[in-house]
């Protein structure tokens, strides 16, 4: 008799905690669809980065643990679409995804133009480019528009890299004017190529807009949820503790 009194109290106890916390209570892991290696915003060896950890400390906000699908890129498009993940990263309007399902902006990317200060490159426009050598990120061409193709196919030297550590050892050794890539993963390969941020040794010429992304939901409701949890953590201390510790420019 006293055995079952024992177990009779501890099921309303679990029956009290699930009222209570629902979401940490029943513990679930989504599936979450994202692009290959790219640091500092997505480390794959170690399912860290700028971009996961942010992520993953909402999804914990909200009750759920993340794990992470890493899929060449424009793949998690398809994935989001027939369903086999809940939710995909690194997701805009440009990628033919119905707008009902795409979060708030969670992450920018700054593409821009960086060369050495101590050459003294003038550049204030995309025309200016014409003159340089250049090395960018795969596919800017592609990306930053019918302009910057137009001079990519002007200057003297052009090339793009899918190795993007490449391009900064490329223009910290001299041997190209000019890079184009994002200032965040120039800031990170350079102080793993020279121990400390080169940020201070480099001109950067914004000539390009930020890049908004959203994440892509297969569930309207999951999504209306992060973007109120994502909401609270970007105004934490959680939040500018990682900003520091990537330390991120904007």
């Amino acid at each position: 008799m006293k055995r079952h009194q024992h177990y009779s109290i501890w099921f309303y106890i679990l029956v009290i905690l699930i009222i209570a916390f629902p979401n940490h209570a029943i513990a679930q892991t989504l599936s979450i669809s994202v692009g290959w290696n790219k640091p500092p915003y997505v480390i794959e060896e170690t399912n860290s980065g700028f971009e996961l950890d942010m992520v993953s400390a909402i999804f914990a906000s909200m009750g759920y643990s993340v794990s992470y699908v890493y899929v060449p890129f424009g793949r998690s498009n398809t994935l989001i679409k027939v369903g086999k993940v809940d939710a995909a990263l690194t997701m805009n309007q440009r990628m033919d995804i119905n707008n009902l399902v795409l979060s708030q902006p969670y992450i920018s990317y700054q593409n821009a133009v960086i060369s050495l200060k101590g050459r003294s490159i003038k550049i204030n426009s995309v025309s200016d480019l014409k003159s340089y050598s250049i090395v960018a990120f795969q596919n800017a061409s592609v990306v930053l528009g019918r302009e910057y193709q137009q001079v990519a196919n002007m200057s003297p030297l052009y090339l793009e890299l899918p190795d993007q550590r490449k391009q900064v050892e490329m223009l910290l050794k001299g041997k190209v004017d000019l890079v184009v890539m994002d200032i965040n993963i120039f800031n990170y390969f350079s102080r793993e190529l020279v121990g400390s941020s080169h940020i201070s040794n480099v001109d950067i010429h914004r000539l390009f807009p930020k890049t908004h992304y959203n994440i892509a939901f297969t569930k309207q409701t999951l999504m209306l949820e992060f973007n109120k949890a994502m909401k609270a953590y970007k105004q934490s201390d959680d939040y500018t503790h990682l900003v520091a510790k990537y330390e991120f420019l904007y």
